[in-house]
């Protein structure tokens, strides 16, 4: 067995009760129908509101269903990332296939959205103003593979710094099978590295929403 086939989704009678995750925490959303008022709901409501006025002031008030979007967007993915972290718990973001099909639904929708809505300001984005005249058709080009590239570059980041952390803890923990020095040593690199993957599942959904708010005003 490879170090990454702790990745693989487990197979129950031919079902992937894994990916079963990712709807799990759409739950979280609506606790709000279940559960009385209290001082921690009251904390989740600020945050909420932080965010979703954080992401208001980069993208203005006349952009309201877009900044809805990509909060929505943000809160799913940090529950997503956090939920991963428990032991035995399935991680639907540290694979490339998830986080490449949620990129490029918000990609192509927003790209699609800026072409036909406002063909002349998303055309004027493929050559950058100042650039000579006879280098405008390489302008395009380089200009096209980048706009191209930015599903794929979107995604990846995600997928690959929540794998990253998760195959490091990993490997630390293969260490405390030597003795018993070394397993003291493991508990304390794996509590320090937790405390920072916790960050990471924080900002990880933070650049992948603030990227899609950053090209869907760009497109826009």
């Amino acid at each position: 067995m490879s170090l990454f086939s702790v990745f693989d989704p487990s197979s129950y009678y031919g079902i992937h009760l894994n990916w079963m995750i990712m709807l799990i925490v759409i739950l979280f959303g609506c606790m709000k129908f279940y559960m009385l008022k209290s001082y921690n709901q009251s904390i989740g409501n600020s945050i909420i509101m932080g965010v979703n006025n954080l992401f208001i002031e980069i993208a203005g008030s006349t952009h309201l269903a877009i900044t809805f979007i990509v909060s929505s967007t943000f809160f799913y993915l940090v529950m997503t990332n956090l939920i991963g972290l428990f032991p035995f718990i399935f991680t639907s973001t540290a694979h490339p296939l998830i986080t490449l099909s949620m990129g490029f639904i918000f990609w192509v929708s927003f790209f699609m959205m800026g072409w036909i809505k406002n063909f002349k300001s998303s055309a004027a984005h493929l050559v950058p103003e100042g650039s000579p005249l006879g280098l405008a058709p390489f302008m395009v080009l380089i200009e096209s593979i980048s706009h191209l590239m930015r599903p794929f570059t979107l995604s990846i980041r995600l997928a690959a710094n929540m794998m990253a952390g998760h195959l490091i803890i990993s490997l630390l923990s293969s260490i405390s099978l030597l003795n018993f020095y070394s397993f003291g040593i493991s508990v304390l690199l794996q509590s320090i590295l937790l405390v920072l993957e916790l960050g990471v599942a924080v900002i990880q959904g933070f650049v992948f929403s603030i990227l899609l708010l950053l090209y869907c005003l760009e497109y826009y």
